[in-house]
C-alpha cells in the first residue's frame, strides 16, 4: 500500500494508505472526519491517480495491518445509500473499496435505462468499477461476477462538494459547475476515450469521471 499523508483539522497531517491493485484505501478509526476540505480534494486526486488497468480481485480473508485479526465484511448506511467496507472488530480501522468510499460520500450512482441504452451506442464492453471485471453491454448492465450495477460519477452530487469545500477552503478556486456536469455527463465527449481503450478491459466510467474532475482542478489552480 502507499501512504498518502493529509493535512488534518484543527492542525498537523492524516496518513492514508492506498492500494493501487486493490483499488482500495485503509482508513484508521475516525480518519475520513479529521480531513480538512482540502485534503479531501487531495484525495479525489490520490484516488485518481491510483486508478490501474491490473485490478486484483480481493480475497476471502483480509487482516487488519495493525492487529492482524481477520476484517469483518460491513453493510452500512449513509442516509438512504446502502455501501460496505471490511472493519477492525477492535476498531483498528475499516478496508474500503474505492467505489464504495465514493458510494458512501454519495458521488456515484447507478445509472438509468436510457443512459444505459446511449452507453451502448458508444461502446460494446465496460468495466466494473467494483471488481474490475469486464461486462458486455450486448448481454447484460450488471457485472456478471460481483453482480453490481453499472455506476458513475454523479456530476450534481461532485459539482456541490467541490463548491463547498472550495468556499470552505479559500485558497481553491472552485471549478465551474457547468463544465464539470458537461465533462462527467457527456458520452459524445468522451467518444475519444471509448476508441482509445483496449477492448479487453472495457471502460471503467467512474474512473473516466473522476479523470475529467481532476482535470478541471488543475486548470482551475493553475489559472
Amino acid at each position: 500500500m502507499r501512504a498518502v499523508t493529509l493535512a488534518r483539522q484543527p492542525a498537523g497531517s492524516v496518513t492514508l494508505d492506498l492500494c493501487a491493485t486493490c483499488q482500495a484505501l485503509w482508513l484508521d478509526t475516525g480518519e475520513s472526519q479529521l480531513l480538512t476540505p482540502g485534503a479531501t480534494i487531495d484525495l479525489f486526486r490520490a484516488i485518481n491517480d491510483a486508478k490501474s488497468d491490473h485490478h486484483e480481485p480481493l480475497p476471502s480473508q483480509m487482516h487488519c495491518p495493525r492487529c492482524d485479526t481477520v476484517l469483518e465484511f460491513t453493510h452500512d448506511l449513509q442516509r438512504t445509500t446502502h455501501f460496505t467496507y471490511y472493519r477492525c472488530q477492535w476498531g483498528h480501522g475499516r478496508f474500503t473499496p474505492f467505489v464504495q468510499f465514493l458510494l458512501e460520500k454519495n458521488f456515484i450512482r447507478p445509472l438509468a435505462p436510457q443512459e444505459i441504452d446511449r452507453l451502448r451506442a458508444e461502446a460494446k464492453t465496460i468495466r466494473c468499477s467494483g471488481c474490475g471485471a469486464p461486462i458486455d453491454l450486448t448481454r447484460t448492465a450488471i457485472c456478471p461476477y460481483c453482480r453490481a450495477p453499472i455506476m458513475v460519477l454523479d456530476a450534481d452530487a461532485v459539482t456541490k462538494t467541490l463548491h463547498d469545500l472550495s468556499q470552505a477552503e479559500r485558497d481553491r478556486v472552485a471549478p465551474d459547475a457547468n463544465t464539470i456536469a458537461a465533462a462527467l455527463t457527456s458520452l459524445a465527449g468522451a467518444q475519444r476515450v471509448f476508441e482509445s481503450q483496449e477492448p479487453a478491459y472495457g471502460i471503467d466510467l467512474v474512473g473516466l469521471g473522476l479523470s475529467a474532475v481532476m482535470a478541471l482542478i488543475d486548470r482551475h489552480a493553475s489559472d
